[in-house]
């Protein structure tokens, strides 16, 4: 099972990876659009934030399941809408089959306390600092430090990154904290929580049909 959560976390860090200056919040969307709603996948899923969260259409890779958010009024000509917490968001979808939370929340969250588990949470080589992991009801939560520095320019090291499956897909979602505003422990557990339900609600049909 190990070995399996690793393989699945590893395909799910590699398919994420993209150039940091192409970060929301960094940058207005190009479209100006401020859409709430990104189909992804051909699709098969839908991703959303919470309210006041758009998705940066210029930065996001439908077909890859990968999608960015930040406030809406960062990214949109037109709406002005903010949300109550302001975050960095990403979203990752895994392929079909990929699911793994809900068989083995504890697993994962062991994998992720051990070496292994925190080389594939860092963006570098110098690891990362777990502060820690919290395990719900077909959830798994981390916070930890990038020993690294910022992930993304503008940001802080400090990530808050929520593990669960949406129907038969592992999904991989990361809260990032801005440099000019940060946000504290409580509010970044919150606002992964939040994201992380924003998925499920929005999900709702493809949950039902797995």
């Amino acid at each position: 099972m190990r070995k399996t959560i690793l393989a699945l976390l590893g395909l799910a860090w590699l398919s994420a990876c993209t150039d940091g200056a192409a970060f929301p919040g960094l940058g207005r969307d190009m479209t100006g659009d401020g859409i709430r709603t990104l189909s992804v996948l051909d699709g098969a899923v839908r991703v959303r934030g919470p309210r006041g969260y758009c998705v940066d259409q210029s930065a996001s890779v439908a077909s890859k399941g990968f999608a960015i958010m930040a406030g809406c009024a960062l990214l949109s000509d037109r709406a002005a809408m903010m949300p109550d917490r302001a975050g960095l968001l990403t979203v990752q979808f895994g392929a079909p089959g990929s699911a793994l939370v809900g068989a083995g929340s504890n697993d994962l969250a062991e994998v992720l306390r051990d070496d292994a588990g925190q080389a594939l949470l860092a963006s570098g080589e110098d690891g990362v600092e777990i502060g820690k992991v919290r395990v719900d009801d077909g959830v798994v939560l981390v916070r930890f430090e990038d020993r690294a520095g910022a992930p993304i320019p503008g940001t802080t090291p400090t990530v808050w990154r929520g593990f669960t499956d949406i129907g038969d897909r592992l999904v991989t979602v990361s809260v990032l904290s801005y440099e000019r505003d940060p946000l504290d422990s409580e509010a970044g557990r919150s606002l992964l929580e939040l994201t992380l339900q924003a998925l499920a609600e929005v999900n709702r049909p493809a949950i039902g049909g797995a």
